[in-house]
């Protein structure tokens, strides 16, 4: 494997005044948010500063009428869950602030598919693993959630300020507060023969 193909393992920042920042916080008490990119093994980290979430199961009908029945035989055709949430990545330093900057753009390019050199055509299965939020884990044994991320999304927080470079003459400006909203479908869970977890036991979704 070449030193391109290996899988980038992005953790949250670490910097000399990651102490002073949130990041020493989360770092300490172990709240980091994961996002793996399961076709390639990359993985990007930020501090787990939840600001919004929701989970919908909706389950999929279909109906069929006979003739002299009153009432149509209504049947199940399967069950999504739709998952949202968002986040805060907050900066205390121009250091910190590049390194978000960052780990944002790589959870952006976790949206696209892995492409092969040769064809340019994508290869692997587009799902993105979340993991370090307990209302996210599948089982008590898989701390984490398998899903196809359908949208993410950032805005920056302007009017909780901006960070400047010492070197005005960069131009350098970056914002304290940017909050991430990611959604996306879940996957269900499968078991070492490849076959699908039914989810009727305690332990799935597992909270905590």
């Amino acid at each position: 494997m070449s030193v391109a193909e290996r899988p980038q393992i992005r953790g949250i920042y670490s910097g000399d005044d990651a102490n002073v920042s949130v990041v020493g916080f989360a770092r300490n008490k172990g709240y980091v948010l994961t996002f793996e990119h399961e076709a390639t093994g990359h993985t990007v980290s930020f501090p787990s500063i939840i600001e919004s979430f929701s989970d919908g199961h909706t389950a999929g009908t279909s109906q069929k009428t006979f003739a002299g029945v009153m009432d149509p035989l209504i049947t199940q055709a399967g069950t999504t869950r739709d998952i949202a949430l968002s986040f805060k990545v907050l900066s205390a330093s121009i250091e910190e602030a590049r390194y978000n900057t960052q780990s944002i753009n790589m959870l952006l390019q976790m949206m696209y598919p892995r492409l092969t050199p040769e064809t340019g055509r994508g290869v692997g299965l587009p799902y993105i693993r979340i993991s370090g939020f307990s209302m996210l884990n599948d089982t008590k044994s898989v701390r984490s959630t398998k899903c196809i991320v359908q949208n993410i999304s950032y805005s920056l927080n302007t009017d909780e300020g901006f960070i400047m470079s010492k070197d005005t003459a960069e131009g350098e400006l970056h914002p304290i507060s940017i909050t991430i909203a990611v959604s996306a479908r879940a996957i269900l869970p499968v078991d070492d023969s490849e076959q699908a977890v039914q989810p009727y036991p305690i332990d799935y979704p597992r909270y905590r």
